[in-house]
């Protein structure tokens, strides 16, 4: 038995288990100095409220495996076998060849989230995307574009009013990790360190896609909710009593 038809697996298993372990190794007793109770959990929902290690393995198992991720996956495996086909001469067109190729997704999107909890742990940054609230498209874009890189550093709103803000080193981990572990079992002809650069690229506007859709949600949901509405239909209001009385006397005369 060949040892490389096994690494996708033994990747897999590692990527899953590590972060939880990771993080119930550094997690201590969490318990609010005011109260004395455990935090709230949020897993991530509540932007009033700082992230617990608890909070930060369920965003990490929420946003690396979810219905849309796995929906994606399906959709690129089988656009990739008729239009890219970078992979058709060694994997094949059939169920084999799709099953890597969704495998290979897959594991590219568990590598990106766990690079980015591993590393977003050890350097404490708050994973989320936050919107800018500012006024004019450019400054917003502009918010939007330079937060793909820059995330906050963890701290309790309620204590702090402005929480400072760091480079982040656990989205460009998670890139990186997710364009350089297909290396582990993709076929020699395209397993190249450029290669892997460009699929590193790939996540990473991934990720600016993620903090564009943070930013702008409010302005596409009214403008899609404008489109696709219909105009309220005319109530005709019901004859008043004089009206009544008056139509009534015309018939009489």
């Amino acid at each position: 038995m060949s040892i490389r038809p096994l690494r996708p697996n033994l990747f897999l298993l590692v990527i899953l288990v590590i972060p939880s372990t990771y993080a119930q190794i550094q997690a201590s007793p969490e318990t609010t100095k005011e109260t004395g109770l455990p935090p709230t959990f949020h897993c991530g929902e509540r932007e009033d409220l700082s992230m617990t290690n608890r909070d930060k393995r369920c965003y990490w198992w929420t946003h690396s495996f979810n219905a849309p991720m796995v929906t994606g996956a399906l959709f690129n495996a089988a656009m990739d076998q008729w239009v890219k086909n970078n992979t058709g001469k060694e994997w094949g067109q059939g169920v084999e060849g799709f099953s890597r190729r969704f495998g290979t997704r897959i594991s590219q999107s568990l590598a990106k989230g766990s690079g980015q909890a591993i590393v977003g742990m050890i350097f404490k940054e708050d994973p989320r995307f936050y919107a800018s609230y500012r006024r004019g498209f450019g400054k917003r874009l502009g918010y939007a574009l330079s937060h793909t890189f820059i995330v906050r550093h963890d701290c309790d709103p309620e204590v702090t009013s402005v929480c400072s803000e760091q480079l982040s080193a656990g989205r460009l981990a998670g890139a990186f990790a997710s364009g350089f572990v297909g290396m582990a079992w993709t076929p020699d002809r395209i397993n190249t360190p450029q290669q892997a650069l460009i699929r590193s690229g790939n996540a990473m506007a991934g990720v600016m896609a993620g903090s564009l859709w943070k930013e702008f949600q409010p302005d596409i949901t009214r403008l899609f909710t404008a489109i696709v509405r219909r105009p309220p239909k005319k109530v005709t209001a019901p004859p008043s009593v004089k009206q009544e009385k008056a139509q009534q006397s015309r018939k009489r005369s």
